[in-house]
C-alpha cells in the first residue's frame, strides 16, 4: 500500500469506523464557526456599503441577483464535490479520489469561467432589464466587473474545501472560511475609503476586498488538499476521466445548484404577498427571517458535518451504519431546532427589539418569532433529509424536497392564508410548510428504504 493510500484510511478521515457521534460532532463543530464567519462578512460589507450611501447600497441590492447565481453556481460544485470525493474514499478508492479532485477543480473553473464571460457581456443589458439607471447602472458596472471575476477565484476554495469535508477534515475549511472572513472585514474600510496611498474605490473596493480574500484562501486550500491531505493528482487528465467525473458533478451538482437558486425567487415572491400589508411588514418579515437564519446556524453546520459521514459510509455500502447516521443527524437536528426555538418564542420582543423598535415593523418580526420557530424542527427535518439524500446518491429527491417546501407549500399557502387571516396567516404559512414538507420527507426516506431494499 502507497503512502497515500495509508493516509486516506487514517482513522480520523475514515469515517465508516468509530463512533458515528463523535466523527458528526467533530465535522459539525468547526462548521459552526465558518458559517458565523460568513455571515459576519456579509453583515460587514452591508455595514461599510451603506455608509457609503444610498446610491451604492441600492446598486449592490441590484447585483444581488448575479451574485446568488454565482454563489448558487459554487455551492452546487462543492457539493458534489463532497459527496464523491466522500463515497470514494469511503469505497477505498484513493486512486480514484485524487484523480477526481483533479477534474473537479479543472471542470469548476471551466464552467466558472464560462459564467463569468457571459455575466460581463452582457452585463449592462441585464441590470438594465432588472430597472438599474444611470449613476445606479455606473456603480453596479464598476462592482461586477471586478466580482464577475472573482468566480474564479472563490470556485476554487469551494470545491477544495467540499472535497476536504468529503475526506473528513472539516477543521481546515472552516479555519480557511475564517480566514477569508477576517481578511475580507480588514480589507473593506481599508479599499472603500482609502487610506494613505490607497485611494478610495467605494463600491467597488469591497468587490476588491473579496477578491483578495478569495486568492489568498484559493493558495491555503489547494496547499493542504495535496500538501497536508496529499488527495489531488496533478497527472495530465484524460477525456475518459474528465467525462466521467463531469456527469458525476451534474448529476449531483444541478440539483443542488438549482435548488439554491429557486430559493430567492420563492422569498421574493412570499415578500410580494407580505408588500400588500405595507412595507413596515416587509422590513418586519425580512428582519425576523435574517434572525431566523442566524438561529439556525447549529442546524445548516449538522447538514454540512453529516454530510461526509453519510456519503462514506453509502459508498462503503454500510447501510446499517449509514441508518444509524441518519439517525442520529435527524435527531440531533430536531433537538438543536428546539433549543433556539423555545428562547427565541418567550423572548420574541425583546430580541426583535435589537435589532428593530416599536411599530409595525417590530410588531410584524415579533410575530413571526413568536409563533414560527415552533416549527423549526420541522425545518431542521426538511434540510437534514435533504443534505442524506443528496449524499446518498438521490440528490434529485433531495432537491425535490427542498422545492416542494417553497412552491408546494410556502407560496400556496402564504397567499391562502394571508387573505383569511392577514399576516398572521403568513406566519401560519411557515408553520405549516415546514411541518408538511417534514412528513413528505419523512415518507421519501421510507420509499427510498423500501427501493433499496427491493434493489
Amino acid at each position: 500500500m502507497n503512502k497515500s493510500s495509508e493516509h486516506s484510511r487514517s482513522p480520523k478521515r475514515d469515517l465508516t469506523r468509530g463512533s458515528i457521534k463523535g466523527h458528526m460532532l467533530r465535522l459539525t463543530g468547526p462548521m459552526v464557526v465558518g458559517l458565523a464567519a460568513i455571515f459576519a462578512v456579509d453583515l460587514a460589507d452591508a455595514f461599510w456599503v451603506a455608509r457609503l450611501g444610498t446610491l451604492e447600497l441600492a446598486a449592490l441590492g441590484f447585483c444581488f441577483p448575479a451574485i446568488h447565481v454565482i454563489l448558487s453556481v459554487s455551492l452546487g460544485l462543492s457539493t458534489a464535490a463532497t459527496a464523491i470525493m466522500a463515497q470514494r474514499i469511503g469505497a477505498g478508492d484513493t486512486d480514484n479520489a485524487r484523480r477526481f479532485a483533479r477534474d473537479a477543480l479543472a471542470i469548476s473553473v471551466s464552467i466558472m469561467a464560462l459564467v463569468a464571460t457571459i455575466g460581463i457581456l452582457t452585463l449592462e443589458p441585464v441590470f438594465h432589464s432588472i430597472g438599474a439607471r444611470a449613476e445606479t447602472l455606473e456603480q453596479v458596472k464598476q462592482f461586477m466587473r471586478v466580482f464577475y471575476p472573482s468566480a474564479l477565484a472563490l470556485v476554487i476554495p469551494m470545491v477544495s474545501n467540499g472535497m476536504l469535508r468529503g475526506a473528513g477534515d472539516s477543521l481546515w475549511p472552516a479555519l480557511i472560511m475564517v480566514i477569508v472572513a477576517i481578511m475580507n472585514a480588514a480589507l473593506d474600510p481599508l479599499l472603500i475609503f482609502g487610506a494613505g496611498p490607497i485611494p478610495a474605490m467605494g463600491l467597488q473596493g469591497a468587490a476588491w476586498a473579496t477578491l483578495i480574500s478569495r486568492i489568498v484562501s484559493i493558495f491555503i486550500a489547494l496547499g493542504i488538499l495535496h500538501y497536508r491531505e496529499r488527495l489531488i493528482s496533478w497527472s495530465a487528465p484524460t477525456w475518459s476521466s474528465v467525462v466521467d467525473s463531469g456527469r458525476h458533478i451534474v448529476r449531483i451538482g444541478l440539483p443542488s445548484a438549482t435548488t439554491n437558486a429557486l430559493t430567492p425567487l420563492a422569498i421574493g415572491l412570499v415578500t410580494a404577498v407580505v408588500a400588500g400589508f405595507g412595507d413596515a411588514a416587509v422590513a418586519g418579515l425580512t428582519t425576523a427571517m435574517r434572525i431566523e437564519v442566524c438561529a439556525l446556524l447549529g442546524v445548516f453546520a449538522l447538514a454540512v458535518g453529516c454530510f461526509p459521514v453519510l456519503a462514506q459510509n453509502y459508498g462503503a455500502g454500510n447501510f446499517e451504519r449509514l441508518a444509524a447516521a441518519r439517525r442520529f443527524a435527524l435527531l440531533t437536528g430536531c433537538l438543536i431546532a428546539i433549543a433556539v426555538a423555545i428562547p427565541i418564542t418567550l423572548a420574541a420582543r425583546p430580541i426583535a427589539g435589537i435589532f428593530i423598535t416599536g411599530g409595525i415593523v417590530h410588531d410584524t418580526a415579533a410575530g413571526f418569532l413568536t409563533l414560527v420557530p415552533w416549527s423549526w424542527p420541522g425545518f431542521a427535518l426538511v434540510f437534514i433529509m435533504a443534505s442524506t439524500h443528496t449524499a446518498t446518491g438521490r440528490p434529485l429527491l433531495g432537491a425535490s424536497l427542498t422545492v416542494a417546501r417553497m412552491f408546494a407549500f410556502l407560496i400556496p399557502l402564504t397567499w391562502l392564508l394571508s387573505q383569511a387571516f392577514g399576516l398572521p396567516g403568513v406566519f401560519g404559512a411557515f408553520v405549516a410548510a415546514n411541518l408538511l414538507s417534514a412528513l413528505a420527507g419523512l415518507a421519501s426516506l421510507k420509499l427510498a428504504a423500501s427501493h433499496r431494499a427491493a434493489g
